[in-house]
C-alpha cells in the first residue's frame, strides 16, 4: 500500500469521525476511532461504552458501519485478487473482521472507562485498565495467528502475507490517531 493511500485512508477516517457527531472530537469520542478498523456493526451483549458516555454508542455504531465499508474497499483495491482467490478470501476476511470487531468493543469500553476515570483514577482501576489493554493486545495477536493458519490452508503464502501487511498498515493508522488523541492519566 502506498503512502498516499495510507494518508487518504487516515483522512477518510478523520473526516468520517468528525462529520457524524461533533462530540466525537472529545476524549470519549476517540474510542470511536478504534472501532473504525472493524467491518459492519454486530450486536453486542452489553453496552460497549462506559455508562457515562452511553449517548455516543449510536454514533459509534453508525461510524463503524460507514468506515468499515471504506476499510474493505482499501483492502479490495490493495489485494489484487483474482476472481477465484476473491471467492476464497472474502468469507475468511469477514470472519476475521468479526473477530477483530469483538476486540474493538473491548477497546472502546477500555477507552471510555479510562475517560470516565482519567482525573481521579484509583490504583486498582489503573491496574485493571492496564491488564485489560494487555489482554486485548494478546487476543489481537492470537486472532491474527489463527487467521494466518486458516488463510494459509487455502491461499498462497504471498497473498496471506500481503493481506496481513495491509491490515497492519490500516491498524497503524487507527492506532496513531488514538495515540495522538488520548491524554495521559493524571
Amino acid at each position: 500500500m502506498t503512502t498516499s493511500r495510507l494518508r487518504r485512508l487516515a483522512a477518510v477516517l478523520r473526516l468520517a469521525a468528525l462529520r457524524h457527531l461533533p462530540r466525537l472530537r472529545t476524549l470519549p469520542g476517540v474510542a470511536a476511532l478504534w472501532v473504525l478498523s472493524s467491518a459492519a456493526a454486530f450486536g453486542a451483549d452489553q453496552p460497549i461504552v462506559n455508562e457515562k458516555f452511553a449517548d455516543l454508542e449510536p454514533a459509534i455504531q453508525m461510524l463503524r458501519s460507514e468506515v468499515g465499508k471504506d476499510r474493505r474497499e482499501v483492502v479490495k483495491n490493495a489485494m489484487l485478487l483474482t476472481e477465484s482467490e476473491g471467492k476464497t478470501f472474502w468469507p475468511l476476511y469477514d470472519e476475521y473482521r468479526a473477530a477483530q470487531h469483538k476486540l474493538g468493543d473491548r477497546r472502546v469500553r477500555l477507552i471510555t472507562d479510562f475517560a470516565a476515570n482519567r482525573n481521579a483514577m484509583s490504583e486498582d482501576e489503573a491496574s485493571r485498565l492496564t491488564q485489560e489493554a494487555l489482554s486485548i493486545d494478546k487476543d489481537r495477536t492470537s486472532i491474527k495467528e489463527d487467521y494466518v493458519k486458516k488463510m494459509s490452508k487455502v491461499l498462497s503464502a504471498r497473498t496471506v502475507a500481503r493481506f496481513f501487511q495491509i491490515d497492519a498498515k490500516l491498524d497503524a493508522v487507527v492506532d496513531a490517531e488514538l495515540a495522538a488523541r488520548i491524554p495521559l492519566i493524571h
